[in-house]
């Protein structure tokens, strides 16, 4: 087995832990803070660097792989008290009506919030609301809220949620028919490239493939690039099936966190998950690796059967996420929990 890991890019034990025979590489999770730079700024080229120099540094020659967030849509900014500055509006959900009035808030636990929240996200979007509210989804799926509005492509007017408070760099899975994010790469993913070809970094995992001018437009801004492509979406999936063989050197990620969300039936990610497997003997399998080490040091049962049965299902190489690697014996857990169940 082989293990990639994310690391927090500032972290002390990056070096302790890279040194670990069973860590093949590890992974930056690009929408993670830049030491020096203000959250609502943009880092810099420069900035970048010296940050990717700095990790660069401590893990030797295994992998640096850069995950670029792409198409997955974020939030840029959530505002939960302000509410929208329109006259209040009538919409349907459902045999309700409710009309958001920012005159009346509703309280959730010891928050006075308005009844909708205003989310600011990283991406133009289309979306057609004019049928009635579209649901999407937070937090792995947990959480969900009805989008009522969109005004400028990025600015989502929420209706009845979400539950909790969104911060920046939070996901968000709106699985609708009219659904399309304008363009791939952000700004930000374009700065990244631009730091790591200048350190000879070329390994890349590239969030939400769905067509061939993804991995093409990657090539063209680095042509030495190393890609993985994360599978996420049956349009994701379809493509995968459909065209990898078109990309020789492109490997695939099963990247669980979202598939598990867009696929709309937890069930339906089976298949996919199976497939890619077969498709490449290399593949990745990310996210909701022994995520029970979150609330224990002692990992559930389906845990530890899930691990197992992705090794049967012909995934050697695993990527522990962001949920479980903030925390140095929790990640070490995780690691000998991995370690173990190899040697079974």
């Amino acid at each position: 087995m082989k293990v990639i890991t994310t690391i927090p890019p500032y972290a002390p034990f990056i070096g302790r832990v890279a040194e670990l025979p069973i860590i093949s590489g590890v992974r930056l999770n690009t929408v993670m803070p830049v030491q020096g730079v203000k959250e609502d700024d943009l880092p810099s080229v420069e900035a970048l660097t010296a940050m990717l120099k700095l990790i660069k540094s401590q893990i030797g020659d295994k992998d640096m792989w850069i995950d670029l967030k792409c198409r997955q849509v974020r939030v840029s900014h959530g505002f939960f008290f302000n509410g929208s500055d329109r006259p209040p509006k009538a919409y349907q959900l459902g045999d309700e009506v409710v009309v958001l009035d920012s005159s009346r808030p509703k309280a959730h636990g010891i928050l006075r919030t308005p009844p909708w929240a205003t989310l600011k996200i990283d991406h133009k979007i289309k979306l057609d609301t004019s049928k009635g509210p579209v649901k999407c989804w937070f937090q792995d799926g947990y959480d969900s809220a009805h989008i009522v509005d969109v005004i400028d492509g990025d600015t989502l007017i929420m209706l009845e949620g979400p539950k909790k408070v969104v911060g920046g760099g939070e996901s968000i899975n709106i699985i609708h028919p009219s659904f399309e994010v304008e363009g791939y790469f952000t700004e930000l993913d374009r700065r990244y490239i631009e730091a790591a070809v200048k350190l000879g970094i070329h390994t890349f995992m590239l969030s939400y493939v769905e067509q061939d001018s993804d991995i093409q437009e990657m090539l063209a801004l680095d042509p030495k690039a190393v890609i993985k492509a994360k599978i996420e979406s049956p349009q994701g999936f379809d493509w995968a099936c459909k065209c990898l063989r078109k990309f020789p050197g492109v490997g695939l990620m099963a990247a669980r966190g979202d598939m598990y969300v867009e696929f709309g039936r937890p069930d339906k990610i089976l298949r996919p998950l199976r497939k890619i497997a077969e498709m490449d003997s290399d593949a990745i399998v990310a996210s909701r690796i022994l995520t029970s080490l979150r609330h224990s040091p002692r990992p559930t049962c389906s845990d530890i059967m899930d691990i197992q049965c992705l090794l049967q299902m012909g995934y050697g190489h695993i990527m522990v996420g962001d949920d479980i690697c903030f925390d140095e014996d929790t990640l070490m857990l995780a690691l000998d929990i991995l370690s173990a169940i190899e040697r079974g």
